[in-house]
């Protein structure tokens, strides 16, 4: 009870305190007008020069597909040949990690220095940004026109130069800050990706070309073993194949050579390499399977995203809501003139 009370009595201070602020409102309603207004006018310049910036919104909804990711097959051969580590994880692409992954720096320069087309056009996809992206009249307007001509002439990020990181990192920051993935509904295994620029080929272009980046960049991590496997195992088909062919050539002249044995000592001989030369026969067929049974497992590998909506051309535009900067400008307007109007009161008070 006593404490209802006490929050009653809180309530009705804060409400006695707003009510002081009526006779100061009333005094001075004209100055706190023009407040008003000139945060009104300068709402309306901000939000007309908003609503003239047109950004154009590219979106593709994929799926993350974790088929395949138990290792299957590959674990088996591998144990088989007495290697142990190739059973696959997808910890990098799940979660989080996935998250931080397309924010890295090496994919997006991968994709900054890959081919696209431009209509008749085709260039690198960073040249084409720094023609078609319109930055020098907004973001970059203090950067200077050697920057806005310069050219890409490699295709590998290692081969980079100084300036090319240097323009490759401002590129890397406007893009990853326009670049973004969201789980919309978070009950759902559907990502969205959505890419915001001034041009609307190159909202398009971006969002296609980062995706199969990033598809190309799992597609490679993930079969990295299996390919390391694949080069094993068709060393050790070739050496096992060169081993019998050797031991049946062997035999065959040594029982061209000794076409009726007396002694033992040369029927043992005979059987050994007869021996030999079947236990390289079963090793070989077995390597053989294994290889094959390898190289179906790559081919069935499955890919990282399952696309279910495309962005297409033309992109769409972000409409401009008119509104929110006014008021909140309006609100700014009244709030500084009023603190004005009281640090001249409070003066006025010293100064008596």
């Amino acid at each position: 009870m006593a404490e209802l009370r006490s929050d009653q009595f809180s309530f009705k201070r804060l409400l006695f305190k707003c009510f002081l602020l009526i006779p100061f409102f009333k005094q001075n309603r004209r100055k706190l007008l023009i407040g008003a207004l000139v945060g009104l006018v300068l709402g309306i310049g901000v939000e007309i020069i908003r609503s003239q910036n047109k950004i154009y919104k590219a979106q593709i909804v994929f799926v993350m597909d974790s088929e395949g990711s138990s290792g299957g097959g590959l674990a088996d051969i591998a144990s088989s040949l007495g290697l142990g580590g190739f059973t696959a994880s997808n910890s990098l692409f799940s979660g989080e990690n996935f998250k931080e992954l397309l924010k890295t720096k090496a994919l997006f320069r991968k994709a900054m220095l890959t081919k696209v087309k431009f209509g008749e056009k085709e260039d690198l996809f960073a040249n084409f940004f720094l023609q078609k992206a319109d930055l020098k009249n907004h973001e970059w307007s203090n950067l200077p026109d050697d920057f806005f001509n310069y050219r890409f002439k490699i295709t590998d990020p290692i081969k980079a130069n100084e300036q090319d990181r240097n323009i490759m990192n401002a590129i890397y920051e406007y893009l990853k800050g326009n670049t973004v993935i969201s789980n919309e509904n978070p009950k759902s295994s559907f990502l969205t990706m959505t890419v915001e620029t001034r041009n609307d080929t190159l909202s398009y272009t971006w969002s296609k070309l980062y995706l199969k980046t990033v598809t190309e960049f799992y597609i490679q991590t993930k079969t990295k073993k299996s390919k390391e496997l694949l080069v094993i195992m068709d060393k050790r088909v070739d050496s096992l194949r060169s081993a019998l062919y050797y031991t049946q050539g062997k035999l065959a002249n040594y029982n061209d050579q000794n076409q009726q044995i007396i002694y033992q000592r040369a029927r043992i001989t005979a059987e050994r390499l007869q021996m030999n030369s079947s236990q390289l026969q079963s090793m070989y067929f077995e390597a053989v399977r294994n290889f094959d049974n390898l190289k179906f497992s790559l081919i069935k590998e499955s890919p990282l995203f399952t696309i279910i909506s495309d962005s297409e051309l033309p992109t769409k535009i972000e409409v401009y809501f008119w509104g929110p900067i006014t008021l909140v400008a309006i609100v700014i307007g009244m709030l500084i003139t009023s603190l004005l109007i009281y640090m001249r009161n409070v003066y006025k008070e010293l100064m008596a």
